[in-house]
Parts: structure tokens; C-alpha cells; sequence
């Protein structure tokens, strides 16, 4: 299944593009995230990671493009030992008032269906001040 969600807020592009770049920052405005496992500040192209999920269950992940310039990015996620996981895309669109960010899901349907919700709540305060 894919699913595509965006959002819009006031927030420059630029710092809605760095919320996403620096891991240690995807906890605040994804309330999903509990932890990140990361080894650097900033995300590069093929690089693994652990994000802590809800009470505590870890989601490993692989990012791999990052365009700087288009301000998009593509990763997969999954659990048990990648038997079970997600490809996500995400970008970020500049607009006069603020910024535009879309997420596009693909995987299972019984997992990108619940994570929807989740998401576009995460979309928003993401782009929110």
C-alpha cells in the first residue's frame, strides 16, 4: 500500500529541513519517537540507526538518498530482523507563509494503515512553530 500525507505550518523551510537532518530532534515533534540510536548529529545517505518506538520497542532503520537541494530524503524502517517494515519519503517545500512537508508511505497495509494518524499529527508539528 502507499499513502502520501503533507502538512503546512509557519515554520521556515529551512528549520523544518534541519528537524529532520539532526535526529536527535525527531523525538519533539514525533510523538512517537521515544529515542534515536544514531551515530552522528546530522543524517547521511546509507547509514543505519535505532529509533525507540512506543514503550520502548526498536524500529532499525537505513537511510538511503539525502538531496540537500530538493530538501528530500528516503529511508526504510522495520522489526524482527527486517521481516516486517515501511519505505518512507519525505520532503520540504518552501512557501511564502512558511513550509509545506509530505511523507509517502509504502509497505503492508496492516502497517501503514494505524501509522497514518500518527504521522500527519507528527507532519504538523513538524512544521509547526
Amino acid at each position: 500500500m502507499r499513502a502520501t500525507l503533507q502538512s503546512t505550518g509557519h515554520t521556515p523551510a529551512s528549520e523544518v529541513w534541519e528537524r529532520y537532518m539532526e535526529p536527535a530532534q525527531w523525538k519533539i515533534w514525533a510523538p512517537q519517537i521515544t529515542g534515536v540510536e544514531y551515530g552522528g548529529e546530522r543524517l547521511t545517505a546509507e547509514t543505519t540507526g535505532r529509533v525507540l518506538g512506543p514503550l520502548g520497542v526498536p524500529i532499525e532503520f537505513r537511510v538511503h538518498s539525502i538531496d540537500e537541494r530538493s530538501r528530500t530524503w528516503a529511508w526504510s524502517a522495520w522489526f524482527q530482523n527486517q521481516a516486517i517494515g515501511i519505505d518512507l519519503t519525505h520532503g520540504v517545500v518552501s512557501r511564502p507563509s512558511g513550509t509545506r512537508a509530505w511523507l509517502t508511505v509504502d509497505g503492508p497495509a496492516p502497517l501503514v494503515l494505524p501509522y497514518l494518524p500518527v504521522a500527519k499529527f507528527a507532519l504538523h508539528r513538524l512544521c509547526a512553530r
